[in-house]
């Protein structure tokens, strides 16, 4: 049903005309979104406590992220555009255009974690949910599954621990994510400590194997998303991903919420310029919104891979705008959204991404071998929003033309919006530097705070 359903969704090049249905409640309670794609239902998570969101919550429990830089060959492929790419091309779609091209420049951050009282740095990814660390007997593998030299891999320094006790007996830990870069290994406990914060005997991951674009800086992954994307799998065979052998576990943050160590939700706050920011684990982290606006939507329920289990439970932070401005135009309309610490740009549906690159002075153009528009690099951008409630989170001009990224024949530059053919859509470092993003799994839903001057 569900391969019928994703071959529907693929099919789309454009998506068709804005909503006009608003949401409904279900008989459980619930919200149904009946968007513009075909053959998906976006279900609301269904909140446990009212919404507050008088309650600025301060925590002492905060931990700084900084950004990776590029390193010569390695490719950005966390970025959830390179996901639903992949899952796009197996089943004979297209995915997004040079998502490879484009992923070489997306942005990367790297936290410390502490596991089994050894420091390891790993990168922060809020579309995956895994936490896993390179072993010291790593095997780095080329995209034909040959054996190659580990430096080929761009890890950083290989994890000397172990773990608390012998690995999970027929069990392992398999993971695709995307145009080809995957891991496998053993699954085990470890006590994990972050921002000051252990959970014992933490579930992870020990990475044995697997073919990766690395930084030569970070050993692994700190995964933020929802336990229905973990990716342990009952038997030995590392290449057995089938999902009726998958057996969801609890990852990091679930568990610190589960043991009681934190309240249910965390905050990611991005500065601009300094390729750094602050993350708050059950609050806010130290950053002054005492002047800003403040909305809230609800995370949605949405099967956007292969697997089964993201039907009826929450995957990726899934948001639904109330709409988009740009210049002196507005859309009122009602489509997913990603939200996404690891992408860089803003994808729009194709039209929409058009029509915003049109309003740059002057105009950009599409450049097709890297899938993205560019325009000079003194341009003038547009005026542009994301309205979310009755508030309109307005993105810097200075975050919708990327500089960093210049074509070197043209001498162009990037700009902050892409295309995202037919979706889902990704609200990626372009929109998350101009907002204060606090996701509330108590409640089921996700607030944002301005944060446009500082």
């Amino acid at each position: 049903m569900f391969l019928v359903i994703l071959l529907s969704f693929l099919a789309i090049t454009c998506l068709g005309s804005p909503l006009t249905s608003p949401a409904y409640p279900t008989a459980l309670g619930e919200v149904v979104h009946s968007l513009s794609l075909p053959g998906f239902q976006f279900r609301r998570v269904k909140p446990t406590t009212p919404l507050d969101l008088a309650a600025v919550k301060k925590v002492q429990n905060h931990f700084k992220i900084s950004q990776v830089t590029h390193q010569e060959g390695g490719k950005r492929h966390r970025s959830v555009t390179s996901r639903f790419a992949q899952v796009q091309r197996d089943n004979g779609g297209f995915g997004y255009e040079n998502i490879t091209v484009v992923n070489a420049y997306a942005a990367e951050y790297a936290v410390e974690l502490f596991l089994n009282g050894h420091s390891a740095t790993v990168v922060i990814d809020t579309a995956s949910a895994d936490t896993w660390v390179k072993g010291a007997n790593f095997t780095c593998l080329n995209p034909s599954n040959h054996t190659q030299g580990e430096d080929s891999c761009w890890f950083g320094p290989s994890f000397q621990g172990n773990f608390t006790g012998n690995p999970i007996p027929d069990q392992h830990f398999a993971i695709k994510y995307g145009d080809g870069e995957t891991i496998q290994g053993r699954l085990g406990y470890m006590d994990v400590q972050l921002a000051n914060i252990t959970v014992p005997g933490q579930e992870i991951a020990m990475a044995n194997q697997g073919i990766w674009h690395g930084n030569n800086i970070t050993s692994g992954v700190l995964g933020l998303a929802y336990p229905s994307l973990t990716s342990a799998f009952l038997g030995n065979d590392f290449e057995d991903t089938s999902q009726f052998n998958s057996v969801p576990y609890s990852p990091l943050f679930t568990s610190m919420i589960s043991d009681g160590l934190i309240e249910p939700y965390w905050t990611i706050a991005m500065e601009r310029n300094s390729s750094t920011g602050l993350v708050g684990i059950g609050g806010m982290p130290p950053v002054d919104v005492s002047a800003s606006h403040v909305a809230s939507t609800p995370i949605l329920i949405a099967n956007l891979i292969q697997k089964d289990i993201t039907a009826y439970e929450p995957s990726f932070y899934t948001i639904v705008p109330s709409g988009i401005k740009y210049g002196s135009s507005s859309m009122v309309s009602q489509y997913p959204f990603i939200l996404d610490s690891g992408t860089t740009l803003i994808y729009l549906p194709p039209d929409l991404a058009e029509a915003v690159n049109a309003q740059f002075q002057p105009p950009a153009t599409y450049l097709w071998q890297y899938g993205t528009y560019f325009t000079d690099c003194d341009a003038i951008p547009p005026f542009f929003a994301v309205t979310i409630g009755n508030s309109d989170f307005i993105v810097s001009p200075k975050d919708l033309l990327n500089r960093q990224v210049k074509d070197p024949l043209t001498g162009l530059c990037q700009t902050g919006i892409a295309s995202g053919g037919s979706g889902p859509y990704v609200l990626g470092i372009a929109f998350l530097t101009n907002v204060v993003m606090s996701v509330n799994i108590d409640t089921g839903y996700i607030e944002f705070y301005s944060h446009e001057f500082y």
